[in-house]
């Protein structure tokens, strides 16, 4: 009898409790469906968190607004600084500027003042005996006007311009080149090249043709200009005309130099 109440007990405490921990298990499940609480605590819970992003998403915006607000016075802040930086340089320069060409004492414009550009006949005329060519020294200019030589005429040279006008000779071949015309600016004791190459542009520009290399074979008349560069400026200048010697291609004549010497006044 106690072993069947016994287990009478035991099958009914089991049986209230599965039906305790379904019912607990049932109830849980219920209460969404039966009074909606857990939908709208779920939908409030929703809520607050979609107007808490809505919110950090406004304070972001409101803070981008912000930074972009101080960027963009920062931006204006510096834009005007610079222009009035810029303005206040402008202004200090001018007058230093103005001053320095009033005196001459800096500038491009200071080499070029040291003397008026001016041009003078010259006039002469010479025959190489050997090979036959004719030679023609026209005219000079003096003090020609060269940024690209600014700093030596700022130092006391000058930039000089010959006119010269060739007739090949036609009984031999060869080069009429410019380096047979050379300068010295200490009356005869040392002779330079000419420097037409790095002056051609200024000097197309001013109206002077540059010389150009004649080939004897080419004949007719060739007339050009040929610059110097003097470091001492003087007031007459010499140039010799310098054909050196030679020998005749297939034969053993040999062809003397030649030399020719005249001077470039002053205007």
């Amino acid at each position: 009898m106690k072993r069947m109440k016994r287990a009478t007990f035991t099958a009914a405490a089991l049986l209230s409790c599965t039906l305790a921990f379904s019912g607990c298990s049932l109830i849980g499940q219920a209460i969404p469906d039966q009074d909606g609480t857990a939908g709208e605590q779920a939908n409030a819970d929703g809520q607050d968190q979609s107007n808490q992003d809505q919110g950090d998403q406004n304070g972001q915006q409101s803070s981008a607004d912000q930074n972009g607000q101080q960027s963009n016075a920062d931006q204006d802040g510096q834009g005007q600084g610079d222009q009035n930086g810029q303005d206040s340089s402008s202004d200090q320069s001018a007058p230093n500027s103005s001053s320095s060409s009033s005196d001459g004492s800096s500038g491009s414009g200071s080499g070029a003042s040291s003397g008026s550009q001016g041009q003078v006949n010259i006039g002469e005329s010479f025959e190489d005996p050997e090979m036959q060519d004719k030679i023609e020294v026209l005219s000079a200019v003096r003090n020609f006007d060269s940024s690209k030589k600014a700093t030596t005429i700022e130092l006391g040279g000058e930039v000089v311009l010959l006119e010269v006008k060739i007739t090949p000779g036609q009984k031999y071949s060869g080069l009429i080149q410019s380096g047979a015309l050379k300068i010295s600016e200490d009356g005869g004791s040392d002779f330079r090249y000419d420097q037409t190459d790095g002056l051609k542009e200024e000097m197309r520009v001013a109206g002077f043709e540059p010389f150009e290399d004649i080939n004897r074979r080419d004949g007719g008349t060739h007339t050009g200009w040929l610059a110097y560069v003097p470091n001492e400026k003087q007031d007459t200048y010499t140039i010799r005309y310098e054909r050196g010697p030679g020998k005749v291609m297939g034969t053993d004549e040999k062809v003397p130099e030649y030399t020719k010497t005249f001077d470039i006044p002053n205007i």
